[in-house]
């Protein structure tokens, strides 16, 4: 995995290495707003740093506000969104 091979650059933790392309991720926020994120990709910027693209969903209670794609670097992705629901 490329998050692996850069191991000795970053801080190389468990979590990251779990993250994977097609795995899902959720992250509640204050005022019950759900974070929903599928993994779609994790590729180097031009530096080398590991960047997950994932399209995330955002909704309040049981309403989808809205839907898009987002880049996050792999060690912000992997603090945001602690909870995988699918592997």
């Amino acid at each position: 995995m490329f998050a692996q091979s850069l191991g000795h650059w970053f801080k190389n933790t468990s979590r990251q290495q779990e993250v994977k392309v097609g795995d899902v991720f959720r992250n509640i926020r204050r005022g019950n707003i759900i974070e929903t994120a599928k993994v779609l990709d994790i590729v180097p910027d031009s530096m080398g740093v590991p960047h997950v693209h994932f399209r995330i969903s955002i909704e309040s209670g049981h309403q989808e506000c809205f839907q898009e794609e987002r880049t996050l670097g792999l060690t912000s992705f992997a603090e945001r969104f602690s909870s995988v629901l699918t592997a």
